[in-house]
Formats: structure tokens, sequence, C-alpha cells
């Protein structure tokens, strides 16, 4: 807890452009799509940013202290000192990082007006991390994931009976250029599980994608003759990096995500002696 004045306040007044970033995967940047997801920190840091990408004279914004939290209206002594503080405000731990001073709005009947409204608080204080996209699982999914590439072995159109089929997939991740309410970010995904259904009532979930022949830990037996087709579910998770994220940190995406990998159809069949008279 700290008291919540200080005697200096910085205007936000930088006008900076907002950088265009290519997209080359689907995710949302509609701020109503996620809503749910969304911290009043980031809400308002999006609509400062907009603002700083389109100037609008008729409103201000500003990086300023709360104090005098017992008053009726919230004061941030912006064009003042502030009174004396009757309330105290908690200022959260960032870790190595220094908090961000809430977050205020005013705004004036035309450009030429100096009637400017009071100064309303749009988030209080916060950590950087605050600030940076969210990356819900609903975005997650609506990444193209290119499936893995899954084999078996025998790897012909007929396999035997009672001898085990061999199954594996190549585990590579994935990486994306993408974009998140206007934020270049880059993007990496890798599987954590895999889901074999083997085409005659019986399936196999593992973390291990499997190994080729003479490997044996990812096989089924087939134990009358069919026809089959194995099918890989592969569940993925991933990471996110913000380009605007002075530490460059790996952020943890929600969720997870799934793609599918058919196989050649094949028979199986039981190999039968027989004796020639």
């Amino acid at each position: 807890m700290r008291r919540a004045f200080v005697s200096s306040v910085v205007l936000v007044l930088a006008f900076t452009a907002a950088s265009a970033v290519p997209a080359f995967a689907s995710a949302s940047t509609e701020l109503e799509d996620d809503e749910a997801h969304l911290t009043d920190a980031f809400k308002a840091n999006l609509e400062l940013r907009h603002w700083r990408a389109h100037p609008d004279p008729l409103v201000e914004y500003a990086h300023a202290p709360l104090c005098n939290v017992g008053s009726q209206y919230l004061a941030p002594g912006i064009d003042g000192e502030c009174s004396p503080p009757n309330g105290t405000v908690p200022v959260p731990a960032c870790g190595d990082d220094s908090p961000v001073e809430p977050l205020w709005r005013r705004t004036r009947p035309s450009a030429a007006s100096d009637n400017w409204s009071r100064w309303e608080m749009l988030a209080g204080w916060a950590c950087p991390q605050d600030l940076l996209p969210p990356f819900p699982q609903a975005d997650f999914r609506r990444l193209k994931i290119d499936p893995l590439a899954a084999h078996r072995q025998p790897g012909r159109d007929e396999v035997l009976v009672n001898k085990p089929l061999i199954v594996y997939a190549d585990a590579e991740h994935r990486t994306f250029r993408t974009s998140l309410f206007t934020y270049g970010i880059d993007v990496d995904v890798y599987p954590v599980e895999y889901a074999w259904d083997f085409g005659d009532g019986e399936t196999l979930t593992t973390t291990s994608p499997g190994s080729p022949y003479p490997s044996f830990d990812v096989a089924h037996t087939y134990r009358e003759a069919t026809s089959a087709t194995v099918v890989l579910t592969t569940t993925w998770k991933g990471t996110y990096r913000v380009d605007e994220d002075p530490d460059g940190e790996w952020r943890d995406i929600s969720g997870t995500a799934t793609t599918t990998t058919t196989l050649d159809p094949f028979d199986v069949i039981e190999l039968r002696s027989r004796l020639d008279g």
C-alpha cells in the first residue's frame, strides 16, 4: 500500500502512428468479440492507442496518480497539487517493472472551447503486462494450424492380423506472424497430445508422438480382418510474443487447439497357409 498522491504528473500528448502488421493467420481484432477476456487496463490502453493514431482535439488523456480517493469525485491532481489525501489506493507489485499510473480522460464540446469536463479515470494502477493484448482460446482456434504428418508401419495396402502396426507423427512446432487488436505478434504452437483412432473401435491417447521401427512405443494390433483408416487428432498449445513488449517475453496462450490427420486406408488380412496336394 502507498499514499495515492504525488506532486508531479506527465500528460500523455504524444502522437504516434500505428504501424501496419501483416496478418498471416486469422485472429480477432474486434474489441467486441473478446470483451469478456479484456481487463479495464487493457481496454483503456487500447482506447489511448487509438487516440494516438487518430488524434481527436475534443479528447485529452493523461497518466496521473489517484489521490483523495474518499472525495465525491476521483481526483488525479492533474491541474495542480493533490488535495490532502483522505484515503489510500493499492499499487500493484510488478516484479522488476514499475507500475503504470492510472489513465484519465477528459472531453470538451469543441476545439475552440476551454470548457473541459472533469477528468474521468478509465483504469487504475496496472502492471505493464496488463496493457498487452490477451490471446484467448477463441483466437487461438482461428489460427490455420497445419496438421502433423503421420505415418504407419507397415505402410502397404495390406497388414496382418495379430501383427503390431506402428504409428508415429512428425512432432513439429508451427510459427505464425499475425496481429491481435492491432498489435503485431509472433506465435509459436506445439503439439502436446496425440489421440490415435485405429478404425476398429480402438483408440490410444499419448503424450508421445511415437517413433518408427524398431520402436513399438505407439502401436496397435488388429485381432480380426477388417478395412481400417487410422486418424490422428493432435492437441496443440502455444505461446505468443507482442512486438511492443520491451521485455520480449513469451506468454502462454489460453486453452488448446486441435488438428486432424487422416492416413491412407488399408486392409487387415489373415495370412493362411495352404498345403498343395
